[in-house]
């Protein structure tokens, strides 16, 4: 299989998980402004869930720019991760409704968790699909920090979620900011390359 096919597949998902995502918002109950004061939470999140299938929707991108081959674990890692992105509609849904509850905090956390740690797994079965001696495996081999800086961030958000429930949710933005402006070596190797 091409790798055209797995990204097309994958953007059409994307795209269905964001449009979940703002169906989950419900219309406020009035004509004025003040209408939208008790949506902020579900707001807050809704922008933070975007935000965050945005910058995984980046990453897969440069990531499949320097992918030549696919595998069969390669694609069932791929689904394993929009699988993880199709629950956070549901987990932000409920934790901006809860926003102060830790079970819908802790829920939200851990469909953040399963998302990077499924990324990671599409970045480990490419890399041993591919082999040593590529681009790929120079820029996402074993000494690439930005999934364990994100797991980690993971870790500490659901810990922290036991002494003040919204920690979950601000260490879920945390876990995103490496992840913001993605790898520009991968730009600077397709522009040598051509």
């Amino acid at each position: 299989m091409g790798k055209d096919r797995l990204e097309a597949f994958t953007d059409g998902v994307m795209a269905i998980i964001i449009t979940i995502l703002v169906l989950e918002i419900p219309e406020p109950e009035g004509a004025t402004f003040a209408a939208l004061w008790p949506l902020r939470f579900k707001l807050i999140l809704y922008l933070l869930s975007f935000l965050a299938i945005a910058v995984y929707w980046n990453n897969h991108h440069h990531l499949f720019q320097v992918t030549e081959e696919i595998s069969g674990s390669v694609l069932w890692a791929n689904n394993f991760f929009l699988l993880t992105l199709s629950l956070l509609p549901i987990a932000t849904a409920w934790a901006g409704t809860h926003i102060m509850a830790f079970a819908p905090e802790f829920t939200m956390g851990l469909a953040f968790f399963m998302a990077n740690l499924s990324f990671y797994l599409i970045i480990r079965a490419l890399v041993a699909t591919h082999g040593e001696d590529t681009a790929l495996n120079n820029f996402f081999g074993q000494h690439y920090l930005k999934p364990w800086f994100s797991m980690g961030a993971n870790v500490i958000g659901l810990l922290s979620g036991f002494l003040w429930p919204p920690l979950v949710a601000i260490f879920a933005f945390i876990n995103l900011i490496p992840w913001i402006i993605p790898d520009h070596r991968i730009d600077h190797y397709l522009k040598n390359k051509d």
